[in-house]
């Protein structure tokens, strides 16, 4: 499977992204951003996340957003300007990627649920028997599940789930 790339962002690019989000970018984030602008898992298929919490034992990835201006649905200044009201209920919330689903993943840093969530924003996993959620939805914007400490954390369990070789391709 192969992870196609853009090239990771400069220190004024980052400072220029961080004017236009709130909360402040975490030094975690930042980090991925100098390494990588965003990525994205081509064909055949999207790995699967093992989360014991929902029915079906795993979740999609298919993106983790960067600078994307061009493409809102994949720039993460735009995402979240978009969707992350949704979670007002929640401190120093970040969405960073997303299911290819509508299904976001987003990076929390309120005190007791510091972490990367799956956010079931469609409600994909509501009608599942074993579906217990680490943060319940407010207001019928859906639950979230746990599924990193990290960043880092989360890309690692992305490359191990592919289960093979990772072939990287940097976008022009």
């Amino acid at each position: 499977m192969a992870i196609v790339y853009r090239a990771g962002l400069s220190d004024s690019e980052i400072a220029s992204l961080q004017s236009k989000l709130r909360p402040q970018l975490p030094d975690e984030y930042k980090r991925f951003l100098k390494k990588m602008n965003g990525f994205y898992f081509s064909d055949p298929d999207f790995p699967q996340l093992p989360v014991s919490e929902i029915d079906e034992d795993g979740i999609s990835f298919d993106r983790m957003f960067g600078i994307s201006p061009a493409q809102e649905c994949n720039d993460l200044a735009s995402f979240n300007r978009e969707f992350a009201g949704e979670l007002s209920f929640l401190t120093d919330v970040l969405i960073i990627g997303d299911d290819g689903g509508g299904n976001p993943y987003v990076l929390i840093g309120s005190p007791g649920k510091k972490g990367v969530y799956y956010w079931d924003r469609t409600h994909l996993h509501d009608r599942g028997i074993r579906n217990i959620s680490d943060i319940a939805e407010q207001g019928g914007c859906g639950n979230l599940y746990w599924v990193a400490e990290s960043v880092e954390d989360l890309y690692s369990s992305l490359i191990l789930a592919v289960g093979g070789e990772v072939t990287f391709i940097e976008e022009p």
